[in-house]
Formats: structure tokens, C-alpha cells, sequence
């Protein structure tokens, strides 16, 4: 039986926000249905009411024409709806196998032993089934991210899911990782697993998926078979408008160098990097997962120490581990890359999230100046257009892009000179990615000096002012703006044009 899930007429409210307004969306056993829309537009609310995170106030949900009822994520899982979310939920201490059989362990007879040997071989099986090839038995801590996702992919199916929910899955993924994955979204469509795909990237949606729906402000605006329509009319639909091309706008740059770092080198992280960054230039560092850069972002904040070379800020050479409370004094501001677990705190207000590195600086005798402390939260918010209720409200709240541009929006002071960015756009819809390179850009007019981790090559090149490619921990070539060449850098990631010294 070709399995169908719909969802009619469901209704949510917020106390006085409307998240869901009469929303009607179904899901067919082999295909893939892509949701989008901006952020907080209503997907991630009606994704929960389908995983029984949240209750409905009104609609109904029915399973091969027959209501059923999601009270609870376990009523999910007994009508075979799988959830896998942007941040994975795997344990890295235990095994490929005992994570995907976590909760459902299988035992040895009546005893308290786990049968580990038969956990493996079924999941061996299932591996085998799709073609990949993982060893049940290692950490899953020695897994890329691709891995990880794969990993998700299979607990969910060996719980007897018929669809699964993909929150942004391509977000932490090398490009030959995302291949890997729509090579498997592909083969479990054959299978007849149905596959809601929520995601902002259009190449993605309109290569994988039968069906696109959009939302807007919780209401569903576009419903279409992507055969039928075009990127560009689906990403007019969910802005309301035409949103014009990123233009890099033409700048000076400063001759006076910011920040110094000088062979620079961690075991197992980095090797002989160095480079410079001009004030007001927008230096971008790129290379795929693994590649070091993320390192080397952390050691110049003062996060990490235990490295050799040197790095040099404002003609000062930095010492190793200082901390980020000294990183932020002297002008420095940075966005991780991961916003749930190290960019925010879950359990405070807007406010205070973005107030939290200022503190100290508006404290004068130990008072707070809570005038500054608002003007500060008031820019923050005006300038990245964040959507919030008010600034009182709990950032767990808040939909991901726009956590995501409170993360961001805490570093626009006026004492700020140097910006480190993780990945700024990860899970951002096209609207958001907007005001963030429009805020880029405007910082660096001012003077700050921009130093990025991106691993997508389009905004690489869109962003840049100078982009470096590394490969391994090593820094591979150097590509000035509008001298980029993208056939070149991409191989410079994937390792074929490195300098001689590194092949020794």
C-alpha cells in the first residue's frame, strides 16, 4: 500500500500570533516534498504538530484516509513519521549501531547482555541495502557529517518510518557529502519512503523533489509540482516581492593591516598557515569540512591555544588562549558556526542575549547603564530586521535564521573592529542571507576588518574581497576580488593543486 499522510486545516496559535492558519499539506510513500518559506514562516511549526512536539488547536491529521492523532512524538514514531533535525541527535561516545538501535537495544536470550553482534549485522544489512559503506561498529564520534546524516537516516528507517522529515540536511555538508545524500534521498524514494525536505536552497529543492509547497506568515501561499514551476517563482513567492541580485559594492580598502597571523600551526588542525587582513577587507577562508579553518578562527579569538606561530592584532602579538572576554575588549566579535549549542542561551531573553558581551562595558561601578544596554539591543534588532515579538522574549523562541541573526546582530558596536564569521548564513533563508551580506558589507566600509569561514563557493565568491583555499590544514592558493576562478579554487579544495612542499 502506497502510504499518504495529510494534514487539513491545522490551526496554532502563540497567544496573540497566529503561527498556523488554516494550513492543508500531504506527503505520498516515494516522494520527496520540499517546504519552504522564510524564516518564521510557519514550517518548523507545522513540521512539530506532524512530529506531536506541539499540539494543534485545530485541523486534522490522517494517515491513508483515516484520522489519526499525534499527541506525543512516540505517536509519530507508531505511525512511522521520523524527525531528523538540523543539529543531530546522535551520541558520539557510542557505536554506529548502538546509536541507531538506542532505546530498542536487542538482548541475548532472557539476559541483561546486548547483543551486539546482531545489532551490527542487521544494520550491516541495511547499509548494504543502500550501498554504503559504514562499519557498525565505529564511534560515531570518527564520523564526517555526512556520515552522521546517513546514520540518522538509517535509525529512522530500522524504526519502521515510511517518512522521514529533513530539517535543512545539506547545512553541515560537504559538497561530495550532499551527493552522497541525494544519492541516498534517491534510492529510498525508490524504496517508497516518503520525504518532507525542508530547505532555502533552490538547486537542492528543484533536483530531489516531485513537490514544492511555500509558506508565508503561517499560511500556505504556493503549492505546485516543481515540473511546474521555476526557483525564481518560488522564491518571489515566498518574499513577496523580487528580490534583486547581491551586487558586491565597489570600496577602498586600507593599506593598514589589522590582524598578522604567521605560520600558524596545530597538530592535527593546521599546518604553516599564514595570512593578513587589511581593515575594511573582507577576507574569506574556504576549503571543504575538515579543512582547518574553523581552528584557526577559534586560536585567533583566543579559544584554543597549544599552537605554534604567531598572530598579531593592532601591531600586538596575541598570547595563546587569552580568552574571549579579553578577544571582545580589544575590539573582536565572533559567530560560531553551531548557534544552538555554542551562539546562544536557550533559557534568556532576546535581550540579554545580545546584551551579554556588553555588559562589561556598560557597567560603570558596578551598575549596569541600561540606557546603552537598550540602544545596543534596539540597533541590533532594527539592523538585521530580526523577528521577535519584543526584545523580552525567550530566544528559544525564535525560529532558527532568526536566532541565527541574534548571534550576529550582539557584535554591531561601534567599538568593533575585527569580525570573525563560522558559517554566518547556515540555514538562512535567501531574505535573511540578504541583510546579513548588505550588514557585511556595510561593517567593512566602516573600517572592520571581516574574516569568514564559508564552505558554500557561491557566497564565497559573491562576499570576498580575497578569498584563501585551504586543503587539510594547509592554505592551498590566494584569489583576489574579481579575480576569482572557480573551477580552480574548487579543485584547490579537493587537494589537486597543492604546493609541492606538501606532497614531500
Amino acid at each position: 500500500m502506497n502510504n499518504r499522510i495529510d494534514m487539513k486545516g491545522i490551526g496554532k496559535s502563540f497567544f496573540a500570533t497566529r503561527a498556523l492558519d488554516n494550513v492543508d499539506f500531504s506527503s505520498v510513500a516515494g516522494e520527496v516534498h520540499a517546504l519552504v518559506g522564510l524564516n518564521g514562516a510557519g514550517k518548523s511549526t507545522l513540521m512539530k504538530v506532524l512530529g506531536g512536539v506541539i499540539q494543534r488547536d485545530q485541523g486534522v491529521i490522517e494517515l491513508n484516509g483515516q484520522p489519526i492523532e499525534i499527541a506525543a512524538p512516540v505517536d509519530a514514531t507508531k505511525h512511522g513519521v521520523a524527525m531528523i533535525h538540523q543539529e543531530y541527535s546522535l551520541i558520539n561516545e557510542l557505536t554506529v549501531a548502538d546509536n541507531i538501535f538506542l532505546g530498542r537495544e536487542l538482548f541475548i536470550g532472557g539476559t541483561p547482555f546486548l547483543n551486539k553482534r546482531e545489532m551490527a549485522r542487521r544494520v550491516r544489512a541495511q547499509l548494504d541495502r543502500f550501498g554504503l559503506d559504514l562499519d557498525p561498529a565505529s564511534p560515531v564520534r570518527d564520523l564526517n557529517s555526512g556520515e552522521k546524516q546517513i546514520v540518522e537516516i538509517i535509525r529512522a528507517l530500522m524504526s519502521d518510518s515510511w517518512l522521514i522529515v529533513m530539517d535543512e540536511p545539506t547545512s553541515a555538508l560537504s559538497e561530495e557529502d550532499k551527493e552522497r545524500l541525494f544519492g541516498f534521498i534517491r534510492r529510498m524514494k525508490a524504496e517508497g519512503v516518503a520525504i518532507i525536505y525542508i530547505s532555502h536552497h533552490m538547486p537542492e529543492i528543484f533536483g530531489i523533489a516531485e513537490q514544492v509547497t511555500v509558506m508565508r506568515d503561517g499560511k500556505i501561499v504556493l503549492s505546485e509540482r516543481t515540473s511546474n514551476t521555476t526557483e525564481a517563482a518560488v522564491i518571489k513567492t515566498m518574499t513577496g516581492t523580487e528580490l534583486d541580485d547581491f551586487v558586491k559594492p565597489v570600496k577602498t580598502i586600507s593599506d593598514d593591516v589589522l590582524l598578522d597571523v604567521r605560520g600558524l600551526t596545530h597538530a592535527h588542525a593546521y599546518q604553516d598557515v599564514s595570512f593578513d587582513l587589511r581593515r575594511g577587507e573582507i577576507l574569506v577562508l574556504t576549503g571543504l569540512r575538515g579543512c582547518g579553518a574553523p581552528e584557526l578562527a577559534k586560536a585567533i579569538f583566543g579559544l584554543t591555544s597549544g599552537y605554534e606561530g604567531t598572530i598579531s592584532y593592532r601591531g600586538t602579538t596575541l598570547r595563546p588562549g587569552r580568552g574571549p572576554a579579553a578577544a571582545v575588549r580589544d575590539g573582536m566579535g565572533m559567530v560560531t558556526e553551531n548557534r544552538d549549542k555554542n551562539g546562544i542561551m536557550a533559557a534568556l531573553s532576546v535581550r540579554d542575549n545580545i546584551a551579554l558581551p556588553f555588559l562589561e562595558k556598560a557597567t560603570r561601578g558596578g551598575l549596569i547603564n541600561a540606557a546603552k544596554v537598550e540602544a545596543v539591543v534596539a540597533k541590533a534588532i532594527r539592523e538585521t530586521s530580526t523577528k521577535t515579538s519584543s526584545p523580552d522574549q525567550e530566544i528559544r523562541f525564535l525560529s532558527g535564521g532568526n536566532k541565527q541573526k541574534i548571534c550576529f546582530s550582539r557584535w554591531l558596536d561601534e567599538d568593533l573592529e575585527l569580525l570573525i564569521l563560522l558559517e554566518p548564513t547556515r540555514g538562512i533563508d535567501v531574505h535573511a542571507k540578504a541583510d546579513i551580506y548588505r550588514i557585511i558589507e556595510e561593517l567593512a566600509t566602516r573600517g572592520v576588518g571581516v574574516l569568514i569561514l564559508s564552505y558554500e563557493i557561491d557566497e564565497v565568491i559573491m562576499l570576498a574581497d580575497r578569498v584563501i583555499t585551504l586543503y587539510q590544514g594547509r592554505s592551498v592558493a590566494s584569489y583576489s576580488h574579481p579575480d576569482f576562478d572557480k573551477d580552480k579554487m574548487l579543485a584547490d579544495m579537493a587537494g589537486a593543486n597543492l604546493p609541492a612542499a606538501a606532497h614531500a
